[in-house]
C-alpha cells in the first residue's frame, strides 16, 4: 500500500502534541478538553483496544473500522469534503506480540500520512494511543511514524501521540511535540524524564494528585504549550458517571 501525501506547504503553522501519564491520569480526557482539536476537525485515531468504539469524542459518534481497507475509504471519503469526522481504526483480534502490533500501527500510520495535503482547508489531527505499545527505541523513531512526527506538518497533519509512559518512547516524539500534557506519573524514570523535558522539579511531577468521591473526579496535570518557560499547572474537574 503505497500512499504518498501532496502539495507541501511550508506556510503551515502546526505543532504536534504528546500526553502521558499512567492509567487513570486523565490522557484520553486531556485529548479532547486541552484545546488542540475542536468537534468540527477531521480526526484519525489508532486505537487498538477500542476505547472509542461506540463511543462519542468531542460529541461526535466515532465511526470505527476493524480492517485496514475500511479505514482507508473511510478516511479517503472524509478528506474529499471540508466537513468534521472521527475515523478510527481498532482491529478485532489485536496481535498480542509488540513486533506484530507495531507492524499494524506503521500500516495505519502510512495510509493517514498518504491522506496529508498541505492545501486541505481541513489539518487532519491523527490521535495514536498507547505508543508505548508501538516503538521500540528511545532514540531516533526511523519509520513511517518518525516521518509524520518530523514532516507531517508540511503536509496539514497534525499528530497527537498518547502513552503511558515516557521513559521508553523515542526522542523524536518528545522533540517533534511541542505541546505537553502531563498528568500522574508512577515510574521513578518516567517521573525524572517528564520533569526534564518540562522544566519542573521530580517533586512536582511526584505531587500530580488524582481526587475522586462518589460524585467528583479532579485530575492535577501540568500543561507546556511550544517553546520553553511556558509551563503551567491545572486540573480537570468532572462529574462522576452515574
Amino acid at each position: 500500500m503505497n500512499l504518498s501525501p501532496i502539495n507541501p506547504n511550508d506556510s503551515l503553522n502546526i505543532t504536534h502534541a504528546l500526553y502521558s501519564g499512567t492509567t487513570g491520569s486523565g490522557k484520553s480526557v486531556a485529548t479532547q478538553k486541552a484545546g488542540l482539536i475542536k468537534a468540527t476537525d477531521q480526526v484519525a485515531f489508532w486505537d487498538l483496544y477500542g476505547q472509542y468504539k461506540g463511543r462519542t469524542f468531542l460529541d461526535r459518534t466515532v465511526r470505527t473500522y476493524s480492517t485496514l481497507s475500511g479505514f482507508l475509504r473511510a478516511l479517503q471519503a472524509g478528506r474529499k469534503t471540508n466537513q468534521g469526522f472521527k475515523i478510527a481504526f481498532t482491529p478485532n483480534n489485536p496481535p498480542k506480540d509488540k513486533r506484530e502490533i507495531r507492524k499494524l500501527f506503521l500500516k495505519v500510520c502510512g495510509i493517514v500520512w498518504g491522506m496529508g495535503n498541505g492545501f486541505h482547508p481541513k489539518t487532519l489531527h491523527f490521535i495514536a494511543e498507547e505508543i508505548n505499545r508501538v516503538t521500540n527505541t528511545s532514540g531516533d523513531e526511523d519509520s513511517i511514524y518518525g516521518e509524520i512526527l518530523e514532516v507531517g506538518r508540511k503536509f496539514n497533519i497534525k499528530c497527537h501521540s498518547v502513552s503511558q509512559r515516557l521513559a521508553p518512547i523515542p526522542q523524536t516524539v518528545i522533540a517533534q511535540s511541542g505541546y505537553k500534557w502531563v498528568g500522574r506519573q508512577e515510574a521513578i524514570g518516567d517521573v525524572e524524564r517528564v520533569a526534564r523535558e518540562m522544566q519542573l522539579k521530580p517533586s512536582e511531577i511526584m505531587d500530580l494528585e488524582r481526587y475522586e468521591d462518589n460524585k467528583v473526579v479532579r485530575l492535577e496535570y501540568y500543561f507546556k504549550k511550544p517553546g520553553f518557560n511556558n509551563v503551567k499547572k491545572d486540573k480537570f474537574v468532572f462529574k462522576k458517571a452515574a
